[in-house]
């Protein structure tokens, strides 16, 4: 593993660094325990020794490894210095963030957001130690690495697609094997999708099916030891996220569909549907009316009004998750989660990001309800994909 900085990112990093009114950002890790700074040096198993980069506007990115890690920094274009004891590494410190008064960490007061909040009270107080202020980073990620490029949407567009037509002939393939009576389990149909979604050159890192009472759980995976069988008459969810291979810009598309392995649906099955339906569909229309092209509400007041929607309806005790996550390079992205509950994710969505949006209710022991889609934060409004998304239950 050799750290290396994309220059697109230390570009955008400097403007908005600068546009934010602070000295630097201040990256830190180990052993990739930040994954924001594994992600972004590209050393994703972490390395055994404190690092830091310090990126300042107008200055080459300046990186502090201990000694014995330099080989991890062979090539580095900027400035690199090491230490080898903890004195030389708070002197080391002190001198690449001399004029430094208030940078940017992975960090969240009272752990708002807590996928943010990445660096060691330890190392705070370090910092802090030296006469520099902390403040969160938060909002320079949604500006810079949570920002979709135009071949990243592009591919994602296309991942959407894959995904859409996969989930539906999934559905089909298991509903006619339930109509003729033959066995079928929720791990054969999972293990399809993943073959077929290799197949069409998408690279899929799970997929949840869930049946009956497993549709309940929002995190259940089927697996050879794991697994029920479709029954006639069931409810069969599908959730299903992948990213175009060998794409280093390719952003990943996320999408759960729902059916009825009959036609008659559970009691109160489609009450439940509607209320679902209605609250993905009102977070992406609050979205749209309070989004002015380059900011739009927080991620927290989103996920609010989905929760509204469905308390309304009658559903606030069976609601088990939040509204939804953001979504780049990584399927759990480093932008705003729409999140009030869980977490307090106070960032606002802003233009060129994107995110889930996947309401559910879950009624444990019986079945339950997801419907999700993704949403682009564009120009002209938040753009939805897939072209189609479910109005209906699938039905056998």
């Amino acid at each position: 593993m050799i750290a290396k900085l994309d220059p697109g990112f230390i570009e955008a990093a400097e403007r908005e660094i600068a546009a934010a009114g602070l000295d630097g950002w201040l990256l830190y890790d180990l052993e990739a325990r930040n994954r924001v700074t594994a992600e972004l040096t590209g050393l994703r198993d972490g390395i055994s020794r404190r690092y830091f980069v310090l990126l300042r506007p107008g200055a080459p990115p300046k990186a502090l490894a201990h000694r014995i890690e330099l080989m991890h920094f062979e090539g580095w274009s900027g400035e690199l210095s090491s230490y080898v004891s903890w004195q030389d590494l708070e002197q080391s410190l002190r001198d690449i963030l001399k004029g430094c008064r208030t940078v940017a960490m992975e960090t969240s007061e009272m752990d708002a957001v807590p996928f943010i909040d990445n660096v060691p009270a330890g190392v705070l107080q370090m910092i802090q130690g030296l006469g520099v202020q902390v403040v969160s980073s938060a909002d320079l990620l949604s500006r810079t690495y949570s920002q979709w490029s135009e071949r990243g949407r592009s591919l994602h567009l296309t991942a959407a697609e894959v995904l859409a037509q996969t989930a539906e002939a999934a559905f089909r393939k298991a509903a006619d094997a339930v109509g003729a009576g033959e066995r079928m389990g929720e791990y054969e149909v999972a293990s399809w999708i993943l073959g077929e979604l290799d197949r069409r050159n998408l690279e899929a890192e799970g997929v949840i099916v869930g049946t009956g009472p497993n549709s309940a759980n929002p995190h259940y995976y089927p697996s050879e030891t794991v697994t029920s069988d479709l029954t006639p008459g069931s409810v069969l969810l599908i959730d299903l996220w992948a990213r175009v291979k060998d794409e280093p810009d390719a952003v990943f598309a996320d999408q759960t569909w729902m059916g009825l392995l009959g036609d008659q649906p559970p009691e109160g099955f489609m009450d439940a549907w509607e209320a679902v339906r209605s609250a993905r569909d009102g977070a992406v229309t609050f979205t749209a009316d309070r989004y002015d092209g380059e900011l739009g509400p927080t991620g927290a007041q989103v996920d609010a009004e989905a929760r509204r929607i469905l308390i309304e309806a009658g559903f606030g005790d069976v609601l088990f998750h939040r509204t939804g996550h953001a979504m780049d390079r990584v399927n759990h992205g480093y932008g705003p989660n729409l999140d009030s509950v869980e977490t307090r994710d106070d960032r606002r969505l802003v233009r060129g990001i994107g995110f889930s949006v996947e309401p559910g209710v879950y009624f444990e022991g019986r079945w339950g309800i997801r419907s999700e889609i993704n949403v682009y934060m564009g120009a002209d409004g938040p753009e939805v994909s897939p072209q189609r998304i479910q109005s209906e239950p699938w039905t056998a």
